[in-house]
C-alpha cells in the first residue's frame, strides 16, 4: 500500500514482500528500468525544497521504508485523524515509545535488500552491476561477491568522480552498463544524486532494476561498523551512527529531529 508523507510516497512493505515483487520484475523483463528508492527520513526534508527531487520518489516504481522513523510517522498519520492537537502530540509521544520497544514495523533498509539481492542472484543467474563509490570500492565489493558466490554474474565501474559533470564518463558507463545488460543495477552516487541519476537515465539503461544504495559497497566490507542489532531494533541506529561519524549529526539532526517536527506540524495544519 502507497502512502505519502509530507507529500511524498512510501510504500508499506515488509521484506519479503519486496523480494516477491523485485523477482517478479525480473522475470517479467521490465521494460523501462523499475526505480527502487530506500527513503529515510531526511528524503522527505530534502524533497520539501528539492521538487525534483519529490517528483522522482512520487513516481518511483517502489519506495521502501529505510528506517523505523519512516514507519512511525505512517503509523502516526493513520492513527491521528479526528484529533485534536494535545491528542496528536500523545500520540506522537507513545509511538516514539514504541519504536524503542522495536514495534512499529519492519524496515526495507538499502543494506538489507543488496545482502539478499545479491545472494538470490547466483542461485537464479541473475547479472549484477555496480556503479560508484570511492577507493575502488565497487570493484572491491564485485571481489568480495565472487568470493562469497562464485557463479554470480557481476560487473563493475567506479563512474564518475562528480556526478553530473563529467558526461564523457557517463555516456561510457551507461555503454558499459547495457553491454552487460544487467538484471539489477545497484548505485553508489550518494543519496539523492543516485536516485536522481537513475531517474534521469531510466529510459536509456538496457537494465530490469535500479537501486541506490548510498554507502552499502562500504558497509558490506566491513568497511562501517554496523550497529548493534538491539540498536537497530530500537531505532538507534542514528546514535550509533553519530557516535561513530560525529561528521554527519547535521543529517543526522535533520533525520531524526526536523523530520517528526514537520510530520507533527503538518498533521496539525
Amino acid at each position: 500500500m502507497r502512502i505519502k508523507v509530507l507529500g511524498t510516497a512510501v510504500d508499506l512493505i515488509n521484506k519479503k514482500e519486496s523480494l516477491s515483487l523485485i523477482t517478479s520484475w525480473i522475470s517479467k523483463n521490465s521494460n523501462p528500468m523499475k526505480l527502487i528508492v530506500t527513503a529515510y527520513s531526511e528524503f522527505f526534508v530534502r524533497a520539501q525544497s528539492d521538487l525534483d527531487f519529490k517528483r522522482i520518489l512520487n513516481e518511483a516504481d517502489l519506495v521502501t521504508p529505510d528506517g523505523v522513523s519512516v514507519l512511525a510517522a505512517t503509523k502516526y498519520l493513520n492513527d491521528i485523524n479526528g484529533k485534536s492537537k494535545i491528542e496528536k502530540l500523545a500520540r506522537g509521544i507513545k509511538i516514539g515509545g514504541e519504536i524503542l520497544q522495536g514495534k512499529v514495523g519492519e524496515t526495507v533498509t538499502g543494506v538489507w535488500l543488496f545482502e539478499n539481492l545479491t545472494k538470490m542472484a547466483e542461485k537464479h543467474g541473475w547479472r549484477i552491476f555496480l556503479l560508484g563509490g570511492w577507493n575502488n570500492v565497487s570493484e572491491r565489493t564485485a571481489q568480495m561477491l565472487l568470493k562469497r558466490f562464485p557463479k554470480i554474474k557481476v560487473e563493475y565501474d567506479e563512474g564518475e568522480k562528480r556526478v553530473g559533470t563529467d558526461e564523457k564518463t557517463n555516456k561510457r558507463v551507461i555503454l558499459k552498463i547495457n553491454k552487460f545488460a544487467p538484471d539489477i543495477l545497484f548505485v553508489s552516487y550518494n543519496p539523492i544524486n543516485q536516485e536522481k541519476w537513475l531517474a534521469l537515465h531510466k529510459r536509456k539503461l538496457k537494465v530490469k532494476v535500479g537501486i541506490g544504495v548510498g554507502g552499502t559497497f562500504n558497509e558490506y566490507l566491513g568497511e562501517f561498523k554496523k550497529a548493534p542489532k538491539w540498536m537497530e531494533k530500537a531505532g538507534l541506529k542514528w546514535l550509533w551512527r553519530v557516535w561513530i561519524e560525529p561528521k554527519r549529526w547535521k543529517r543526522i539532526f535533520r533525520a531524526v529531529i526536523v523530520f517528526p517536527w514537520m510530520v507533527f506540524k503538518e498533521s496539525c495544519d
